[in-house]
């Protein structure tokens, strides 16, 4: 038996809609926490549906960028666990497809990871099978890093008010960082493993500090609210804290084609699901979304500038004016935007470059139908 999940109720409507469409098959994202004592999903997410036509039982591609979008957007603690499918196939044609879509959609998720696994770490990703003809669903689960690994049956039970109880930790990081540029790698085009590397250096100090939980150093075994009334909604105010011998990095001489300059705040919401989580489990998520938050924020500026370069090239206009000016060329990054979608007080990131508060529901509604 594989592992049990629990799931908010809404998504058993959510899923049951679905099955009153007449397309076929239907394919989406399964969103919520997981840890080592139960799973829980708080929301389901169909994949739009693409202009072209022919790309098989299961558009592989399409489902694994609609993942990579998704989970930029989430706020932290949740993250996107496996995938659904609404189809009257059987269930045993399905699931080889579907297992190779999903190892795909890890690769494509965790490749913009800057932090190292654990050993703590879950690492079974559901899938789950909807018959639309009288909505039953079969769940199953299997070894993302062993696509080969066999496919374990799993608990999918619905129940109500699963968000009732969050706990939610806010923090706000201020971020000073100047990234080095080697000579040969300055240009836009190789910018981005360039940065990466940096801010590889720049997460490792944020893994080696220590958080504060209301301005208290909590042991790693205790409760995160211990002490505190159940069933209530917590929000827990955190601060990471980074030692100064952390902060000095090795000196090392190098050619310097440029460096980008980093400032301004990070402000993270971390979402944990259950009453009895470990202190040493909420700052493990804490440390993770500040830094994919930054990470993401980097690889949005690079892809505008990117997109800038080319259209400069394709419409044959003059840069040389542009490259005699001397100093900095400051760019606002884009701002987190903390919407309510489906469920109850469930929030996301929204992360969407120099767009307003529409653009950004529309960009939500768009990746969250």
């Amino acid at each position: 038996m594989g592992r049990g999940f629990i799931v908010e109720d809404v998504v058993e409507g959510y899923l049951s809609r679905l099955c009153e469409q007449s397309t076929s098959p239907i394919t989406g994202l399964l969103i919520g926490q997981n840890s080592a004592q139960r799973d829980f999903v708080v929301m389901a997410t169909q994949t739009p549906q693409r202009q072209e036509s022919g790309r098989g039982f299961v558009d592989k591609e399409w489902v694994c960028e609609h993942g990579r979008q998704v989970s930029r957007m989430l706020p932290g603690g949740l993250s996107v666990l496996g995938v659904f499918i609404i189809t009257d196939s059987s269930t045993i044609d399905i699931l080889a497809p579907l297992q190779l879509t999903v190892c795909e959609l890890d690769k494509t998720i965790s490749s913009e990871y800057l932090w190292v696994p654990t050993d703590d770490d879950v690492i079974e990703y559901v899938i789950l099978h909807v018959n639309p003809k009288d909505t039953t669903t079969t769940c199953r689960t299997f070894n993302i890093k062993d696509p080969k690994s066999p496919l374990k049956s799993a608990d999918w039970k619905y129940q109500s008010s699963v968000c009732s109880a969050w706990s939610m930790i806010t923090c706000c990081l201020n971020v000073d960082i100047l990234l080095p540029l080697s000579g040969s790698r300055a240009g836009i085009e190789n910018m981005d493993p360039c940065l990466k590397e940096g801010l590889k250096v720049w997460a490792h100090q944020i893994q080696e500090g220590f958080c504060l939980f209301d301005c208290k150093r909590i042991p790693e075994d205790m409760e995160l609210t211990s002490g505190q009334k159940r069933n209530e909604r917590q929000t827990v105010n955190a601060q990471l804290l980074i030692p100064l011998e952390n902060q000095r990095l090795t000196n090392l001489v190098q050619q310097c084609g440029g460096s980008m300059s980093i400032r301004g705040a990070i402000h993270s919401r971390v979402f944990l699901l259950g009453s009895k989580t470990k202190s040493k489990f909420a700052e493990k998520l804490l440390k993770r979304d500040v830094v994919s938050t930054l990470a993401t924020r980097v690889s949005i500026i690079l892809d505008e500038l990117l997109t800038s370069d080319v259209d400069c090239k394709g419409t044959g206009k003059d840069k040389k004016a542009g490259n005699q000016q001397e100093g900095p060329s400051p760019q606002a990054w884009s701002r987190s935007r903390f919407l309510p979608i489906k469920g109850e007080f469930f929030l996301a990131t929204v992360a969407c470059w120099g767009s307003g508060p529409w653009n950004s529901v529309k960009c939500l509604e768009t990746l969250y139908k």
